[in-house]
């Protein structure tokens, strides 16, 4: 019942403009600046230059191995992406799309290391380490070594840890076209916080006073009392955090499936995620991406509901929840502090750094996934107690 009750005018209106804005961001943005080159060589603009460039993409799906290696330079230097290119040198760096994209950046990140871009100066495969299976991947090692030493959130001993994670680290890759993929982690970032905002509208009212889904004198004392009914509306508000989330991701899913397809879900991480030293593919990299998305939806539902019940008015517990949001959404941009804004704040809970960033306890490297989980968990936990020892010293009048 506590669940239904939230789903009210002023929620269903919310989580419309969130879906509406989603689309429209997604699909304005990808017609107007994307363009690629077809299998015939021709340019093609907009949405329909995600299909074109799937097919044409197709001969370059496979193992990374020496064999492949030596195609893919035979292929590119005879190719006329490589004479378009350098003839037009801004456009790779200006939405340009091209069906070597994936697999050279990945080379020249050999070569290049933390210095790596997806300019057109970085998509050219004439390299001596390409001779062999095993000359390159010892480069990419090496420049995977390089890029956690540039990061600067790692001590000497850790680097000696991660480092030999990444010697160890399992090739050949699997590579092939998995823009559509690209797509949709970019956007899935670019319009997270707008869940917040619907969370800020829709459960400042939840514990509040001043309208019909709220506490009354009668719900405090009903006979069941305040203790489970402050679980159900507790429950209910989570169900209802996780329920907008889901219609967010489906809606990013969906639409982007749609423009770019989801194809590359088996490909190696690596082909999004240079300095990735996790055994993983793409779809298990983005799955651990989404589900830190949803923990810090849930987070931030509850820092809203600690608003309404501590406040009581439903109008007033929106407005500090949104001016909070957008506190919380200007750490979106913001990285460093050796890699604790990443770990603290929940804009951060569903970006690439779970994929690639440690934590250390001692010696021993925790994946940021876990720690992110862990920090979430503490979150709910404390702001759940704030809730539950604000809700039993409530009183109407």
């Amino acid at each position: 019942m506590e669940y239904r009750k939230l789903w009210n005018k002023v929620s269903a209106v919310a989580v419309v403009f969130m879906c509406v804005t989603a689309i429209l961001h997604v699909l304005v943005y990808l017609n107007l600046q994307y363009r690629s080159i077809d299998k015939n060589g021709k340019i093609m603009e907009g949405l329909a230059s995600y299909r074109a460039l799937k097919e044409a993409s197709e001969d370059l799906e496979g193992v990374m191995d020496g064999e492949y290696l030596r195609k893919l330079k035979d292929s590119y230097d005879n190719s006329f992406e490589k004479e378009y290119l350098a003839e037009h040198r801004g456009f790779l760096g200006t939405a340009g799309m091209t069906k070597y994209d994936v697999p050279n950046y990945c080379v020249n990140y050999a070569y290049f290391g933390p210095y790596m871009t997806n300019g057109n100066d970085k998509v050219g495969l004439d390299y001596e380490f390409l001779e062999s299976e095993e000359s390159f991947y010892r480069a990419y090692k090496e420049a995977v070594k390089e890029s956690l030493a540039e990061d600067g959130l790692y001590s000497e001993e850790q680097l000696v840890v991660l480092n030999e994670k990444a010697d160890n680290m399992r090739t050949p890759f699997t590579t092939g076209y998995a823009q559509g993929l690209f797509n949709l982690m970019t956007w899935f970032n670019w319009d997270y916080s707008l869940v917040f905002f619907v969370l800020a509208f829709a459960l400042a009212g939840l514990f509040s006073k001043d309208n019909t889904g709220g506490v009354t004198e009668l719900t405090l004392s009903s006979k069941y009392g305040r203790g489970r009914n402050l679980n159900a509306r507790w429950i209910a508000g989570n169900l209802f955090s996780a329920s907008v989330y889901l219609i967010y991701l489906a809606v990013q899913i969906l639409v982007n499936g749609a423009v770019g397809t989801l194809a590359g879900w088996n490909l190696s991480a690596q082909m999004l995620w240079c300095s990735c030293l996790y055994d993983m593919t793409l779809g298990e990299g983005l799955l651990i991406m989404f589900f830190g998305g949803l923990l810090g939806a849930l987070v931030i539902g509850n820092v809203v509901m600690l608003f309404s019940v501590r406040l009581k008015n439903g109008k007033l517990a929106a407005v500090l929840a949104v001016i909070a949001v957008l506190l919380i959404r200007r750490t979106g941009s913001m990285e460093g502090l050796y890699g604790t804004i990443e770990v603290l704040s929940p804009m951060h809970f569903g970006k690439s750094s779970l994929i690639w960033m440690y934590r250390f306890v001692g010696n021993m490297a925790v994946p940021c996934f876990v720690v992110v989980s862990v920090v979430a968990v503490f979150y709910v936990a404390v702001l759940y107690t704030g809730v539950r020892l604000s809700y039993k010293k409530y009183h109407v009048n």
